[in-house]
């Protein structure tokens, strides 16, 4: 008999789990009442966590449920989003809109009254983005606030709810302040979806200051023209590695051959984040070249290079990226786990399920958290 893509894979998951103690397969059970089991097993691992005195196991609970996308947690992360703790509402904000967006817009209207400024920007944020005719009575006080953030918010919110005098509110933010506060304007100039800003944002570039350059990069990202290519050649050059990397990245997102002979050549570049860079944004433009690079930095001494391309490999698809996060799963760093769980997640498919399943006993709760909500997610 011919065993059916879905059915050889319903069994892999089954064959997995049920090999850990306790889950031992039970007299009569049909092979999606074992999968049942395996959604019951990761839900309570996700509440577990969400009662736990740490901080960051709650918001990781949080975070984890919103990855699930499964519509059976909205309560779960309503609960969640009256945690004390802001960062656990913050992720439980940011996770309900992954699930259901009237849950989303509902909950952005209560949260944008947040105590917490980075919650009650984001809630407005989120209004701007799911709101209708109503939402602009709601974020218009907010253009008051005390905060630059939650000012910010509101001017951008307000920007793409079709109000676009707003755009001064930020581009006023980018004359002065310290480069903490210039960020932030220019953080929200680059997530308006608008050709207006791109004029702002590369004018920054000719800068002298380091910080606001890589912002402005960061802002860019997708929106780069080929106009801005010598600007960005330049700074692949730069002295200061974090321009360096950044300018690859942005590179990466141009189309066509654009950039590809600098690109190759930051491959060999001192710095392990410059090298990740560009094989990262080579891989964007469809070249093969420089692919032994993840494999360097996923060995890498600085666990902060080994996570970061452990986050990385859940959005490339590469020949060998199963085997180069099955690496990172292993890690003894709890950060580097932590990421390559999440990765597995957004690889998806029938292979992820048995590296996921393996994590539901790591060492780690916060690890056994994000290996529950992807877990869950896969089986939706």
């Amino acid at each position: 008999m011919i065993m059916s893509k879905k059915s050889g894979f319903l069994f892999l998951v089954i064959a997995v789990f049920l090999s850990f103690p306790g889950n031992a397969l039970q007299a009569n059970e049909k092979p999606q009442d074992a999968m049942d089991r395996v959604r019951v097993f990761s839900i309570k691992i996700l509440e577990k966590s969400l009662q736990s005195e740490n901080v960051f196991i709650r918001s990781a609970a949080a975070r984890a449920a919103g990855e699930s996308e499964y519509s059976g947690l909205i309560p779960f992360l309503k609960k969640a989003a009256k945690d004390s703790y802001h960062t656990t509402r913050l992720f439980a904000l940011q996770g309900i809109k992954k699930i259901s967006l009237d849950e989303a817009r509902a909950i952005s209207i209560h949260m944008s009254r947040d105590p917490n400024i980075w919650v009650r920007g984001a809630a407005i944020e989120m209004l701007g983005e799911l709101g209708d005719g109503a939402s602009g009575n709601i974020i218009q006080p907010h253009l008051k606030s005390p905060d630059r953030t939650v000012r910010y918010a509101a001017a951008g919110a307000l920007f793409k709810l079709g109000d676009e005098n707003q755009l001064d509110v930020l581009l006023d933010g980018l004359k002065g302040g310290s480069s903490i506060d210039r960020y932030q304007a220019i953080g929200y100039l680059g997530k308006l979806n608008s050709e207006k800003v791109i004029p702002y944002l590369e004018g920054l570039l000719n800068g002298s200051e380091d910080e606001i350059i890589f912002y402005s990069l960061k802002a860019i990202g997708k929106k780069v023209d080929k106009g801005m290519l010598p600007r960005l050649l330049n700074l692949t050059k730069h002295t200061n590695p974090s321009l360096r990397y950044q300018s690859a990245l942005t590179l990466g997102e141009l189309r066509g051959t654009s950039g590809l002979k600098a690109l190759r050549s930051l491959c060999s570049d001192q710095d392990g984040m410059v090298r990740l860079s560009a094989a990262v944004a080579l891989v964007r433009k469809g070249s093969s070249y420089c692919r032994e690079v993840f494999l360097d930095t996923i060995k890498d001494a600085d666990y902060g290079i080994r996570s970061t391309t452990a986050r990385i490999l859940g959005e490339l698809e590469i020949q060998s990226r199963e085997q180069l996060l099955s690496i990172a799963l292993m890690d003894k760093n709890i950060r580097v786990r932590t990421s390559a769980t999440r990765a597995v997640g957004m690889m998806g498919g029938a292979r992820a399920f048995p590296l996921l399943l393996s994590k539901l006993e790591d060492s780690q709760e916060v690890v056994r958290t994000y290996a529950a909500g992807n877990i869950i997610k896969l089986m939706k």
